[in-house]
């Protein structure tokens, strides 16, 4: 029984287990039953602490990472541990673990958030029937975290990370107090952070030959047509575009670059990554409130503030015939880059407050817990889209020089949005678990939930585009799982088939605007050798769309360089992006078959396979880019003029008629120690041999087939065909390893995602992209170790990182070998390799 469970020991009564039975609908035979007798006159309450142990004792953990590799890994941080063990606990679908504490559920990811990686004494990882006990359906991983039973800490660390190129460049500090002893828990957690920025200038990239914007100008026809007949007889040829020269009155000054418009380099005037400040301030306090009561509260604030420079205002400005400036016979156009003037700017500004609490205690028999949530997120913009040119269009109609600096009472108007985006979400849960009836192959355990929540969001954007949004829904909801052991070897009940169980579970949920909804599940588990299991599920889900997807501001963004892939050129378009009000709820139809094998009792050697069918029907997606034949199918959502030129794109989401996928999520890990342990170690000096842990997760996926809408062809997202403007790799992976000893160690870890493609009948935008290996290395020393002579030096870590060690970037072509401006590999990863050096004291 978990620590945090205590529980009145008193035998179970006959209208609890009877009326157990008939909510689980269970069909055995009434003889194969057991039910509990009258229980006797009840006397004094009998309190049962239990050690840390497992969550779920009749399920294996299909992964584990005990103290000492937790010391091997080297973490200063619950992050850098969750880096290693997170990617164990992901279902095949993808979905977030569910996170214990020594068994119990608890109210988010922020109660253990605080946590240093020496206050855990074991983290497993379970399958995903395990996750019934809890309240959700079995669809998602269990990870549960064990601490020790007494430990005290205070931690001050700092950090310093920079990109090997330069730029960019992070420090990081953190203060932080902990205290467990016996059932009571307190952490308290500081941290403030500062990035610089990373300027374009500051990396290899070149300008695109398809942006004609220029500090001084480039002049076009009107449409992309021909500017001025006699400009296209001097040149010999049809011009469209031509550099402003040194003296623009004349023809033959134009002439002489006809057709090769003068690239600009916006390097110093744009951010590839903002400036950043941000703070974060959590605290977290659990204890026995009573004899079988026990709760816990977390508080958490953050900040984050963004700075980024977007680049100078580009602006199309108009020259008439009649200017006396011109040269020209017909009107033209002037695309300038207004360096005259400060670049422009986006600030923006997230506030995030989060309350969590939990109670628990044990009723009748029946484990409950009860959890509560607060979340607040403010979402702050200040974005500087561009600059009206309407005065400056208006001067040089009324006679002024274009092709000249514009006087600063012409560029002052900035086209401005102010947008505050707040959500706000209030939510309780109530989970109940009993094990009423045995059955001759163990017990039935039976969970019953209830919930509500109550979510709320305003968006309110002023200036340029006004907009104004407010949505509120309620979601109630109740639900009740089983599961049923049909053999067991423990039990020497059909032992000869192993353990085998089948469980089910069912959700009925109401939300205000989507209707009711409905999930349920069926399982079974099966265990044919001790070391052996394999699970089968059916799983039928209904989702209504979150509120950020359905209330995002909406932002109309002129000038904006996008990749066309009717074309294969960069194209300047206004870009619509925001949310969408009208989305549909989703239904999704998922079966798995999943298999874990332990082949070594005596070796900490997990291997787990999961393939994954998954049917959903009008799903929440993004659509970012098409093949040139089917975005004809979306005329509003990519829009061209008369001569087929792309100028507007829409960016909003969008529900997909169906997609159909399958794929295979395998897990390879391992740990334990080199070299015979000690049988009489030195005192305080425990477990000396060096221990270490490796790790691998490829994803294959199989196919992956995309209907936009009923009328429309089938995207086969896996030979070609996308919606991201990406190709999708069939292989991806990631891997770890390290070593520790004696308060030293080395770790690897990194990710790879095999070659992919987007096909097109265009060569400019039939794109490949190549593999990708980012490979990291990290090494940490116990300064006390090498100067244990040094008092000041105990408890004092000094760690080395490098990411991406060999500075890989994915690299992309088109069908005729060349690099799309768009896809530069400074623009796919700006950061690239970086160095990160931390010192860490604990007291």
């Amino acid at each position: 029984m978990p620590s945090e469970a205590c529980c009145v020991a008193r035998p179970k009564s006959f209208v609890t287990s009877a009326l157990a039975i008939v909510l689980a609908g269970l069909g055995s035979a009434p003889a194969v039953a057991q039910v509990a007798k009258k229980p006797p006159k009840p006397g004094p309450p009998i309190i049962v602490y239990g050690q840390r142990q497992s969550a779920v004792t009749d399920i294996a953990p299909i992964a584990s990472v005990n103290q000492d590799t937790i010391s091997a890994i080297g973490a200063t941080s619950m992050g850098e541990l969750m880096r290693v063990i997170k990617p164990l606990a992901e279902s095949a679908s993808g979905e977030e673990p569910i996170f214990l504490l020594n068994g119990q559920r608890i109210s988010g990811y922020q109660e253990i958030s605080a946590l240093p990686p020496e206050a855990i004494a074991k983290v497993e990882v379970l399958p995903e029937p395990a996750a019934l006990k809890f309240g959700y359906p079995p669809t998602r991983r269990v990870l549960n975290f064990i601490t020790k039973r007494d430990f005290r800490q205070i931690e001050a660390r700092g950090s310093v990370a920079s990109a090997t190129r330069g730029g960019t460049s992070t420090e990081t500090a953190n203060l932080s107090l902990t205290q467990l002893h016996k059932d009571s828990r307190l952490t308290i957690a500081l941290e403030a952070r500062h990035t610089s920025p990373l300027f374009q200038s500051e990396r290899r990239l070149v300008p695109d030959p398809d942006v004609f914007f220029d500090s001084i100008g480039n002049v076009t026809g009107v449409n992309f047509g021909e500017i001025d007949p006699a400009l296209s007889q001097l040149a010999g040829r049809p011009v469209t575009v031509a550099p402003v020269p040194a003296d623009p009155s004349t023809l033959d000054a134009y002439a002489a670059s006809a057709n090769q418009p003068r690239l600009f380099d916006v390097g110093p005037y744009r951010m590839l990554v903002p400036r950043n400040n941000a703070w974060k301030a959590e605290a977290t306090y659990a204890d026995r409130l009573g004899g079988t009561l026990s709760g816990s509260i977390n508080l958490t604030a953050e900040q984050s503030r963004d700075e980024r420079l977007t680049g100078p205002a580009a602006v199309t400005l108009t020259v008439p015939a009649s200017n006396p400036f011109s040269p020209f016979a017909n009107t033209v156009l002037l695309q300038r880059y207004l360096t005259e003037t400060d670049p422009l700017h986006i600030n923006q500004s997230t506030t995030t407050l989060h309350a969590g609490s939990t109670l628990r205690g044990v009723t009748a028999g029946w484990q409950w817990d009860m959890t509560g949530t607060f979340d607040q997120k403010l979402v702050s913009t200040t974005d500087e889209k561009g600059i009206d040119i309407a005065a400056a269009d208006a001067a040089i109609a009324a006679g002024a020089d274009p092709f000249v600096p514009l006087d600063s009472s012409l560029v002052n108007d900035r086209l401005t949005d102010r947008s505050h985006l707040l959500t706000r979400t209030m939510g309780a849960k109530m989970v109940a678990h009993n094990t009423p009836v045995t059955l001759p192959a163990g017990d039935v355990t039976v969970t019953g939930t209830v919930e509500a929540e109550r979510a709320s969001v305003s968006s309110v954007t002023t200036g340029a585009d006004p907009f104004d949004l407010r949505l509120a829904r309620t979601r109630t909801e109740g639900g009740a799982s089983i599961d049923v052991p049909i053999a067991s070897r423990k039990n020497n009940f059909v032992g000869w088939v192993g353990d085998l169980s089948v469980n089910a579970s069912a959700n009925v949920r109401r939300i205000s605007g989507f209707g009711t909804l409905t999930d349920w599940v069926l399982g079974i588990a099966w265990s044919p050798f001790q070391e052996v299991q394999l699970m089968l599920l059916d799983r039928h889900s209904g989702t209504a769309p979150a509120m950020d997807k359905l209330a995002s501001p909406v932002v109309v963004t002129p000038n904006s360089a996008v990749f066309d892939y009717a074309t294969g050129r960069t194209e300047i378009v206004t870009v619509t992006q925001g949310g969408n009000p009208d989305l549909k709820r989703e239904s999704k139809h998922v079966r798995s078959i999943a298999l874990s094998v332990k082949p070594f009792s005596s070796k900490d050697l997990h291997i787990n396979a999961s393939y994954e069918d998954s049917d959903t029907r009008n799903q929440t997606g993004d659509i970012f880019a098409l093949t040139p034949e089917f975005q004809s199918f979306f005329p509003d959502r990519f829009v061209r003029d008369s001569a087929g030129h792309l100028i507007a794109e829409t960016f909003q989401p969008t529900n997909f008629y169906r997609e159909r996928e399958q794929s295979l999520h395998m897990t390879i890990s391992m740990s334990g120690a080199a070299g015979k342990k000690l049988e009489k170690p030195a005192e305080g000096k425990g477990d000396n041999r060096a221990h270490y842990y490796a790790g691998a997760g490829p994803i294959i996926r199989f196919s992956d087939r995309l209907q936009l809408t009923p009328d429309t062809p089938v995207l086969d997202i896996l030979r070609g065909d996308t919606v991201k403007g990406w190709g999708m790799p069939r292989v991806t992976s990631y891997f770890y390893a390290g070593i520790g000893y004696l308060g030293n160690g080395l770790s690897i870890d990194g990710w790879y995602q095999s070659p992919a493609r987007v096909r097109s009948d265009i060569a400019a935008s039939d794109l490949y992209f190549s593999s990708i290996f980012k490979f990291n290395v990290g090494a940490y020393v116990s300064v006390h170790h090498f100067l244990p002579k040094q008092e000041w030096t105990r408890h004092l870590q000094l760690r080395l990182d490098v990411q991406n060690v060999t500075d890989a970037h994915q690299h992309v072509h088109d069908a005729n070998g060349v690099l799309p401006n768009r896809f530069q590999p400074d623009f796919l990863d700006p950061t690239g390799r970086t160095v990160k050096l931390t010192l860490r004291k604990t007291f």
